[in-house]
């Protein structure tokens, strides 16, 4: 039985199962590793300067002649950053305050001041994308317009944008992008909006219903992801109508993967009852395993900045986090399909596995399906 679909004949490659690319995990060697295997890996070039960036993109192509993406955010709060001296002073008071409580516990020195401003980065990163050819452009938390949709096609990239509302899949359908990632509520990570939505309940539709949602309303081939970590989602997400998948959880919990060992350490431990959507960790919505900083920050009443300031204010308690092996302060992103993940693999054997188990999950279906029909005659 073969998997294989028309995305696979639009991105060039064997499977139709995509790596996410989410900053801290996906960097060159998990990306090749995926794209070696069959799948479609994505480095993670939020927040990457130009030619760093570029540095990347040879990497991969050192470690793999398959085809790769490269993954950039557009949030309306990213173009252009929001600049720290704006923000109103007791808002950045109210949140040291809080942060101070968790600096104490882990030794840091406390602080009062603005967060650092965030590097200004998307217009290099997507010239250097267009300069390097990259096979795949792959969008998150924005939309890309026109122009720059045009400007991949003149060079023969790629372009897939995630989206969480059918609403948006419309948009970005007809602005020409040649795929779209429906990204249902139970995915880890960030919501993907442009716009921080009024409150983490809004538009929060679920993987099953979104995908046959936006299936329907869309003419481009679309990618399922939220929820799925085994063959058995991706068969179902087959049978709704998508043309492939994007797995993130799956690949964070990986040999290759940059997360951090307590990171990977704490996907394997959950529950799929055990994540929780919040903006604590970055200033936007994410859904993440919930920490001593996710609770307790919540608890303080404490506001959250804009996007990715408030993770820059919190830096040096992620970073201390990090540097004591301590996952209680730094963000441990994750989704729902954490429940399903029990190992930590390579890269490679999580697409192998994920095709054997798909081929199989639909033989049992259609078996199942056979003898009910059979039954019923």
């Amino acid at each position: 039985m073969k998997l294989h679909t028309a995305l696979c004949d639009l991105l060039g490659i064997e499977y139709p199962i995509l790596q996410s690319g989410m900053r801290r995990v996906a960097g060159p060697e998990l990306a090749a590793e995926v794209s070696n295997a069959g799948g479609l890996g994505i480095l993670a070039g939020l927040l990457a300067k130009g030619e760093d960036l570029r540095t990347q993109i040879r990497r991969v192509r050192e470690l793999t002649d398959r085809p790769f993406g490269v993954n950039l955010w557009l949030h309306s709060e990213l173009r252009p950053p929001i600049d720290p001296a704006a923000l109103p002073q007791e808002r950045v008071a109210a949140v040291q305050e809080t942060l101070n409580v968790f600096r104490r516990r882990l030794g840091v020195a406390e602080s009062t001041a603005r967060p650092a401003p965030t590097p200004d980065t998307v217009d290099e990163a997507f010239e250097m994308i267009l300069e390097e050819r990259v096979p795949v452009w792959s969008t998150g938390l924005g939309e890309p317009d026109a122009k720059r949709i045009a400007r991949c096609h003149e060079r023969g990239i790629r372009v897939i944008v995630m989206v969480a509302t059918v609403e948006d899949a419309r948009r970005v359908a007809n602005a020409g992008v040649d795929a779209v990632v429906a990204q249902g509520a139970e995915a880890g990570g960030h919501r993907s909006f442009g716009v921080k939505p009024a409150s983490r309940e809004e538009a929060s539709v679920g993987t099953m219903v979104l995908v046959p949602e936006i299936v329907d309303a869309v003419g481009v081939p679309v990618i399922a992801a939220g929820g799925i970590a085994d063959g058995r989602g991706i068969a179902a997400a087959l049978a709704l109508g998508a043309s492939g998948v994007m797995l993130g959880t799956r690949f964070v919990a990986t040999k290759e993967s940059q997360a951090a060992a307590f990171w990977k350490g704490a996907i394997v431990e959950a529950r799929g009852d055990q994540t929780t959507i919040t903006d604590a960790f970055t200033g936007l919505y994410a859904r993440a395993i919930p920490n001593a900083f996710a609770t307790g920050y919540e608890a303080s009443g404490a506001p959250v900045l804009p996007s990715l300031l408030q993770s820059s204010a919190a830096q040096d308690v992620y970073a201390a986090s990090a540097a004591q092996g301590n996952r209680d302060y730094f963000p441990l992103l994750a989704g729902q399909s954490s429940a399903l993940i029990h190992d930590l693999p390579g890269a490679a054997e999580v697409v192998r596995a994920l095709v054997a188990e798909t081929r199989s999950a639909i033989a049992a279906a259609a078996q199942r399906a056979g003898l009910e029909l059979r039954a019923e005659s």
